[in-house]
């Protein structure tokens, strides 16, 4: 049988693969399999990241609800959420703020899930993070 956490030649793991292919039958054959849901690739990304830079929202809540870590950096330390917000993923940037995802974080430079939607020109994404940003007894 053979080790579902093992890297393959590009550096991801079979899990990694699925979310990234957006393949939701194969995510969850693979974790209940015993797939590491917080394994790193040689990148650093975790499956979350793979489905959230692909805008795959139902492999990103079966990720989110199977515990995958929400705010997990990568080598550059970009989150899921960053991925989302840069590719202008809309849905996935709404799956990943309503689970919880840092809309505040940061990268080593400074550059926020904000930053990456309005530099990449996505103004539903950057609108989506402004209203996560503000206080929840804040009016429109």
């Amino acid at each position: 049988m053979q080790n579902v956490n093992a890297l393959g030649k590009n550096g991801h793991t079979q899990l990694m693969d699925a979310a990234k292919e957006g393949d939701l039958e194969a995510v969850s054959d693979l974790l209940h399999r015993g797939a590491d849901i917080n394994a790193k690739s040689n990148k650093g990304k975790t499956a979350l990241h793979y489905a959230a830079a692909y805008g795959h929202v139902e492999v990103v809540k079966q990720l989110i609800s199977a515990g995958a870590e929400i705010d997990a950096r990568d080598r550059d330390w970009h989150t899921p959420l960053m991925l989302a917000a840069i590719y202008g993923c809309n849905h996935t940037v709404q799956a990943l703020i309503v689970n919880g995802a840092d809309v505040n974080a940061k990268t080593l430079t400074g550059n926020t899930p904000l930053v990456y939607a309005e530099n990449n020109s996505h103004p539903l994404a950057a609108a989506l993070l402004k209203k996560a940003q503000r206080p929840k007894n804040a009016t429109a």
